[in-house]
């Protein structure tokens, strides 16, 4: 038989079926590009060239055809994320198998069913038959065929070498505290990626080394934080049951809630339950989540501009305390928003990331927590601390919650809508009392469980920061605009029959302190305070359930006193900055 391509061209129909079917999650993309010729330069020729590049490593076909075994295995499974979530698998989908027990991961990420074995096998015997037929037709490279491969690699590494100084030049990664801090802080990402993120299976390659990258600057950060301990205990442990809850809720205004007097019923179980404390004067310091969970969670001062705490968090206390700890989350486990509070969620004994497209997409509602939730209050711990972070309100609001919950019209919902546009202010409002309904359903749920434990159970929900909805005659919309309405936030607690039969007096000051000034940072000292947990270093009048507690200057993170700022304008701007 004649070598390949020294003649004519030979190829087989498995082979031609095997390359199709790894390239078929680009023709899947291929009704979606208005632009063939980028989709042909970013897509399928960057693909062509690295199934090459596999294709060369040895000189008989016959054996490096099974290095594309990998590839082909997956490119079912990237079809079917591609379809149901519109998403090419990324480092949040990596990591999400990574941190999640495979258990409750292969559920949602696999979603093939008992369609997984066959697809298997059907794989293996296209490659297998794809070698096969290469080994019995003597199909190999001709003698200038791989190096001429390699040096179109070689050529187009050099030419993206070039292309990245430029972009770098346009958009220069900004210094951080440390290189650790700089690598999972800052954006943009190589322009490889952002190029090729849609280029399968390049996208595999480059997502594998963003998700590792990531994880080795993630595990140099928990290790400074390794042996701090807070040196906490249970002085009088009760005998009963223990269940502590901390709710981490995401863009949730309080003056939104019925329960704080909202003429919408966007509240109605919480409002039914009648023994839910809604905290209507709450404020955040920051405005972003990644600066503001981890006021949240640890001790780290608002005044603190770096990206990560020198503390261990919450989570870390409780551990010291004998409690089972466990993150359950619909957030990402990684990226430039949410690494700082994966670092917090690393503390915990068991960390469920259960949502496989974070907030860019629609992907899973919040509900699938409460699944979550039931399956750690089933193992029966004597003394428990679960942490839920929701995606809640985030932007896009239609994509927080399902079709049931579309109460308010027009939302939006199915629409792709620019959240930046006065004339979809309607429309954005709608949505967003949707996804208060939705958390309102959330949280009654998760409440319904505790009860059912017959144990000291406490649930507090704090959100991380607020959000402008175009307000009055504000032309501002989303956060970050240094506004009152950034800083406001929705908290509320409730308390077991249990819980506040012991701890009567604690209730007693929680629903007193329903209007009190409070802050975020105060979220730490109060839940262990909740929880009676003591420590050499306890600050009980940061904890707003504590006899000791005293108001504090609520300055944010600018260093703008929040209560004595003047407001101006329709959207009540912050005064600037104070300069230092």
């Amino acid at each position: 038989m004649k070598p390949l391509l020294k003649h004519r061209i030979t190829l087989p129909l498995s082979v031609m079926l095997l390359l199709l079917l790894i390239l078929s999650p680009q023709l899947y993309l291929l009704p979606q590009k208005t632009d063939l010729q980028a989709f042909l330069q970013h897509g399928i020729l960057p693909a062509l060239l690295l199934l090459l590049l596999l294709l060369s490593v040895s000189h008989k076909l016959s054996n490096s055809i099974w290095l594309l075994l990998p590839f082909a295995l997956l490119a079912p499974q990237e079809l079917f994320y591609l379809s149901t979530y519109q998403k090419v698998t990324d480092a949040h989908a990596m990591a999400i198998i990574a941190e999640t027990d495979l258990a409750e991961a292969a559920g949602y990420l696999s979603g093939l069913g008992w369609l997984i074995l066959p697809a298997i096998l059907l794989v293996l015997l296209l490659v297998a038959l794809s070698s096969a037929v290469c080994k019995v037709q003597e199909l190999h490279w001709p003698r200038f065929g791989r190096p001429v491969v390699w040096l179109a690699s070689i050529v187009l590494c050099g030419w993206l070498y070039q292309q990245e100084l430029v972009y770098r030049e346009l958009y220069p990664v900004k210094q951080g505290r440390n290189a650790t801090e700089t690598a999972l802080a800052q954006r943009p990402l190589p322009n490889t990626h952002n190029l090729y993120h849609q280029s399968y299976p390049l996208n595999l390659v480059l997502a594998a080394n963003e998700f590792r990258l990531q994880k080795a600057a993630l595990a140099e950060v928990a290790a400074t934080v390794a042996d701090f301990r807070f040196g906490t205990s249970q002085p009088v442990a009760s005998a009963e049951r223990q269940i502590y809850v901390l709710v981490i809720g995401e863009t949730l205004r309080p003056d939104r809630l019925q329960l704080n007097g909202y003429p919408r019923a966007t509240t109605p179980r919480l409002a039914g339950l009648g023994n839910v404390v809604s905290f209507s004067n709450m404020i955040s310091p920051w405005a972003w989540t990644r600066m503001s969970v981890p006021v949240i969670l640890s001790r780290k001062s608002a005044q603190d501009h770096s990206y990560f705490s020198r503390e261990t968090s919450i989570v870390a206390a409780f551990k010291e305390a004998g409690f089972a700890t466990a993150w359950l989350s619909t957030q990402s486990p990684l990226g430039v928003h949410d690494s700082s509070v994966a670092l917090h969620a690393s503390e915990a004994d068991e960390v469920q990331y259960l949502n496989p497209v974070g907030y860019k997409k629609e992907g899973f509602y919040d509900d699938v927590l409460v699944g979550a939730f039931s399956r750690v209050l089933a193992k029966g711990t004597q003394k428990q601390l679960i942490v839920l972070h929701t995606l809640g309100s985030h932007f896009s609001y239609a994509d927080r919650y399902p079709d049931s919950f579309d109460l308010f019209q027009p939302s939006g919902k199915g629409e792709t809508l620019g959240m930046h546009q006065r004339a979809n202010k309607e429309k954005l409002n709608n949505a967003y009392d949707n996804t208060v309904a939705y958390t309102d359903y959330l949280l009654f749920n998760l409440i319904r469980q505790l009860e059912e434990q017959n144990a000291l159970s406490s649930l507090l929900l704090v959100s991380d920061h607020g959000e402008n909805l175009f307000d009055g005659a504000c032309d501002k919309s989303g956060h970050g605009h240094n506004t009152e309405f950034d800083y406001r936030v929705a908290a509320l607690w409730w308390g077991s029959t249990k819980f506040r039969s012991q701890y009567q007096a604690q209730v007693q000051l929680l629903t007193e302190r329903r209007d009190a000034p409070l802050l975020t940072s105060q979220t730490f000292h109060t839940m262990l305070d909740l929880a009676q947990i003591r420590y050499p270093d306890e600050r009980l009048p940061q904890s707003f359930a504590s006899a000791l507690f005293q108001p504090q200057r609520r300055v944010l993170a600018s260093g703008i006193d929040f209560d004595t700022a003047k407001r101006s304008g329709a959207c009540k701007l912050l005064p600037s900055p104070v300069s230092h």
